[in-house]
């Protein structure tokens, strides 16, 4: 399966912020959004490019960590 992210990308409050788009290409349909996160960080770390951050815990549904608003 081919995805593409938009994430919402800012240095810090002084920064106006841009949406980046990412390819996530050939993902499992059985991976989690976050399994999908990982590749996709393992992706960008392999180029030199900056990780994409996010929270998570114990990945097993329990804590609510791993919650996120997709659109």
């Amino acid at each position: 399966m081919n995805l593409k992210l938009r994430v919402w990308r800012q240095k810090n409050t002084k920064d106006a912020g841009r949406l980046v788009d990412y390819d996530a290409a050939d993902i499992d349909p059985n991976m989690s959004f976050l399994e999908m996160l990982d590749v996709v960080n393992e992706r960008l770390i392999a180029r030199g490019e900056e990780t994409i951050a996010f929270d998570s815990d114990c990945r097993e549904g329990i804590c609510g960590t791993c919650s996120l608003v997709i659109n």
